[in-house]
């Protein structure tokens, strides 16, 4: 059975061997049951598989990968791997690719090109928290991690859990929530199915998230705003971030004095 640590999600700094553990099975390419302020999600470090896309399939990769599976055109991650078991957990597709967990706004920067400013205010104002922006992947992003469209959905989450790993571990996390496909996402550490649990190799038990739902997720890749999936941050809040400036300062207000992993739900 694996290993699950408890911790305080109201903490600033969570218990520091329950991120160093989990953080090293990441770096080794395991899969984690880990809480955000939304939901739980599980998750992969990026990096431990971040040496893909290939241009010639007979180049040594490392990690083994599935001769029968493509994303993209690209190489994909064997059966058993801890990203591969993210899907097969989920019971979902492999083309519907695993958004990405990052530190900062500037991580817009980072995996992504020719970001609209637009994007920029959003992150700058309402990261962490939840909201995750959809932008076109950078070249560092692996192919098969991206979506048919050639773009990536990034969020910083503001959970100290999550923040605690992506720094021990100095990657981003791919992460999605940890309820089979279809069915609702867990909201507390008692509300992950008994498979999903059993599926991962290290998991953490915060108790309920903060938010107990998804994050909202938003676009400009056709031009204007685009609420793709609305969560726990409403609409109304985001259009009055982009479009009232008199009102943007609350929202950056809200981020920097809230409680950890909480206060980053409703602006």
């Amino acid at each position: 059975m694996q290993t699950v640590y408890r911790v305080f999600e109201g903490a600033r700094e969570p218990h520091r061997l329950a991120v160093e553990r989990t953080a090293e099975v990441l770096g080794r390419g395991g899969l984690a049951l880990i809480p955000t302020e939304t939901v739980y999600g599980v998750a992969v470090a990026v990096n431990a598989f971040s040496d893909a896309v290939p241009q010639d399939t007979s180049e040594s990769l490392p990690w083994p990968r599935d001769p029968q599976a493509a994303v993209n055109g690209a190489a994909v991650p064997a059966l058993g791997t801890g990203y591969r078991r993210i899907f097969t957990l989920k019971q979902r597709e492999l083309t519907q690719t695993v958004a990405w967990l990052v530190d900062d706004a500037e991580a817009l920067d980072r995996y992504g090109v020719d970001i609209p400013e637009e994007a920029r205010i959003l992150a700058r104002r309402c990261w962490p928290g939840a909201l995750t922006i959809v932008v076109k992947a950078a070249p560092c992003v692996p192919t098969f991690m991206r979506a048919a469209d050639d773009t990536v959905a990034l969020r910083a989450s503001a959970s100290p859990v999550v923040q605690a790993l992506i720094r021990t571990c100095g990657s981003p996390l791919a992460c999605t929530s940890a309820n089979t496909h279809g069915a609702p996402a867990p909201a507390s550490f008692a509300d992950v199915e008994d498979r999903i649990l059993e599926g991962v190799d290290v998991a953490v038990d915060a108790g309920e998230t903060p938010c107990r739902d998804a994050s909202t997720i938003v676009s400009f890749q056709h031009g204007g705003l685009q609420i793709l999936r609305q969560g726990a941050l409403p609409a109304s809040e985001i259009e009055r971030v982009l479009f009232d400036p008199m009102q943007q300062k609350g929202v950056s207000d809200v981020v920097e004095s809230g409680q950890p992993g909480h206060g980053r739900c409703l602006v």
